[in-house]
């Protein structure tokens, strides 16, 4: 492997209150196999223009406020003294934006979201349509957190695979992880072409996954699943409540972006009904040429195997 991506920085948006436990914690796992720096970001509601003109004194005293309020559940979280590699910040306005602003700002490597039930009342992002602003404006990889969560480590890693899309960089991100976490990696991908499985395209494509994980030295496991008439993010979901793997790989844009949209069908319904946290890889626009010029390359060879 040529290149490891490293996790220097994260970035955690929270809310004031205990409901930030679970993204510090989660920024933990990582920090201990990375050594990762971890920024604590709290956003709050936008001031009207009164407060920001006329009353900036009463602005600066709430944001003071809430710094306090901020470093006083960091704190509680680490026993009484916040770690040197912890810190904190408070902005206000759209949160959304604030969050993209401070990960641009930060030069962050990963933004960990929670989207425990609790924060889903006081936080606007955790609605799908902003989350996906999020995760696709993003200048980095987004782990999503809506269900359980691992507080001991990752050990077992899903990558779904769709055989029609360009997937290299998306192993290469896998085989990265897996390495750090010393965790198994689970390949899947649905078949819905009535072939046999082991002619399948998908088959010789997981072969090839497959063998470039074990170069590595690494455990993996790869599975093709039938349809059976069922969508695929239904069959991939079902999957994941059956494995409850520590982390769902996904690649979140897909050749959509080029229409202005911001994830494709599957990946957003992934992201917003699985159980496991999901850490959602966002490929730059310039990729995406060579990814529809393979896309259509691998559509046609199925075309071939359905119908020649």
């Amino acid at each position: 492997m040529n290149h490891t991506p490293e996790i220097r920085k994260i970035l955690a948006p929270v809310p004031l209150g205990s409901d930030c436990k679970i993204a510090i914690q989660q920024a933990m796992i990582f920090h201990e196999v990375y050594g990762s720096k971890i920024i604590l970001l709290h956003v709050e509601t936008e001031f009207s223009v009164f407060h920001k003109l006329l009353r900036p004194d009463r602005l600066k005293k709430h944001i003071k406020r809430a710094k306090k309020k901020l470093k006083k559940y960091a704190k509680n979280y680490f026993g009484g003294e916040v770690p040197d590699f912890i810190s904190m910040q408070v902005s206000t306005g759209e949160l959304v934006q604030e969050i993209l602003l401070a990960a641009k700002n930060t030069k962050c490597d990963l933004i960990i979201i929670s989207k425990g039930e609790r924060i889903a009342s006081r936080l606007s992002f955790l609605k799908n349509e902003n989350a996906d602003k999020l995760i696709s404006g993003a200048v980095c990889p987004v782990l999503t957190i809506s269900g359980k969560h691992t507080e001991t480590g990752i050990k077992n890693i899903l990558i779904p695979v769709d055989i029609t899309k360009k997937i290299t960089s998306k192993v290469a991100r896998v085989k990265c992880l897996a390495k750090k976490f010393n965790a198994k990696v689970h390949v899947v991908s649905v078949l819905n072409l009535d072939i046999p499985p082991l002619k399948s395209l998908a088959y010789r494509k997981a072969l090839e996954i497959e063998n470039s994980i074990l170069e590595e030295g690494l455990e993996v496991n790869v599975e093709l699943l039938m349809s059976n008439k069922r969508s695929m993010h239904d069959v991939v979901l079902s999957h994941i409540d059956k494995l409850k793997p520590d982390l769902v790989l996904m690649m979140t844009h897909q050749e959509s972006i080029l229409f202005d949209n911001y994830i494709g069908k599957f990946a957003g319904e992934i992201i917003h009904r699985s159980e496991s946290p999901v850490f959602n890889l966002v490929p730059r626009k310039e990729t995406l040429t060579g990814n529809l010029l393979d896309s259509f390359a691998t559509k046609k060879k199925i075309w071939q195997e359905v119908y020649v």
